[in-house]
């Protein structure tokens, strides 16, 4: 099969009706004119976001819901996005059917469409970059940069789970079944993410650790964070000591939980929020006027390191 007859058979089915069955150079989509375009963009690339010896299924589930976090995170409701996957040729045919059944049923549960995108043949690894839209009111996202003096910083979930499943990803022990499932199924908080529209100040997906996340919301706000290390959500798994979980809670990436900003008077429709979603919602920190660091660990003397950087 060349790459016409993949996306014929294979990726046409995914799309809607503003793919007009991917037979043209684009999409053309009639914006509401009460409503904002959301876009986003990611790579995932083999040997740095994935093992690639992974089921292809498990594959384009990690790599369709790490972009659906960044519609969460901006308070977006998803609707579609265009696939790029590169991939080597001895590879494609055993590949594309698992990867596309992971991409239709991830579409079933999530509520959106294929309209386009490329497939090409690489030299020997696989990279897979989705551009995703979303919709949200006009004027209505969540930016990262209104934080406010005296704001509570919430966090949803639970951190560092994602870091534990990858560095054990090979182990057989049932410990770590849970972490290597958030490792490899990421949550993304979509409907959490609509309901803070009008409660948050700023929001952004936990991608790169708590840390370096956080520390964006404070360096655009230009404010400070304090973070009290004893309040951070982490998983209860026996056989690791606590201070390994806490620094895979705090520095470990691919958690895709939900990080905002909101003023206290917000603290029972937070609750209720938690409530009706089902969701755990954890107070961990307060913004402060800026001073000297953009991030401080409370009653802690130690200094906040950097995440994963990939330069």
């Amino acid at each position: 099969m060349n790459e016409f007859d993949y996306i014929e058979k294979f990726f046409r089915p995914l799309t809607n009706q503003y793919a007009n069955n991917l037979k043209n150079d684009a999409a053309v989509f009639k914006q509401k004119n009460s409503l904002d375009l959301i876009i986003s963009t990611d790579t995932l690339a083999e040997g740095i976001h994935f093992f690639g010896n992974e089921d292809p299924k498990d594959i384009a589930k990690k790599s369709l819901r790490v972009n659906l976090s960044d519609m969460a995170a901006m308070g977006a409701k998803p609707v579609f996005y265009n696939l790029s996957l590169s991939i080597p040729k001895e590879q494609a045919n055993t590949f594309i059917p698992k990867f596309v059944k992971g991409l239709e049923e991830d579409q079933g549960i999530f509520d959106l469409s294929l309209i386009g995108g490329d497939l090409t043949s690489s030299l020997k690894y696989i990279n897979i970059t989705i551009t995703i839209f979303g919709e949200t009111v006009s004027n209505k996202s969540l930016p990262r940069d209104r934080s406010k003096i005296g704001d509570h910083l919430y966090v949803s979930g639970i951190l560092g789970l994602s870091k534990i499943g990858l560095d054990n990803f090979n182990s057989d022990s049932k410990d770590f079944l849970v972490a290597k499932n958030k490792y490899l199924f990421p949550q993304p908080r979509i409907k959490l993410g609509m309901a803070l529209v009008n409660v948050a100040n700023s929001m952004i997906d936990v991608s790169d650790g708590l840390v370096q996340d956080a520390t964006h919301l404070a360096k655009n706000s230009n404010l400070s964070i304090e973070l009290n290390l004893c309040k951070i959500p982490t998983p209860k798994i026996n056989i690791l000591d606590q201070k390994t979980i806490l620094k895979s809670a705090l520095y470990g990436g691919d958690d895709y939980e939900l990080l905002f900003s909101c003023n206290p008077s917000h603290k029972h429709l937070i609750e209720k929020i938690s409530l009706d979603l089902n969701i755990r919602l954890t107070k961990v920190g307060v913004f402060k006027k800026y001073k000297e660091e953009f991030l401080k660990f409370k009653n802690n003397s130690s200094k906040p390191k950097n995440s994963y950087l990939h330069f």
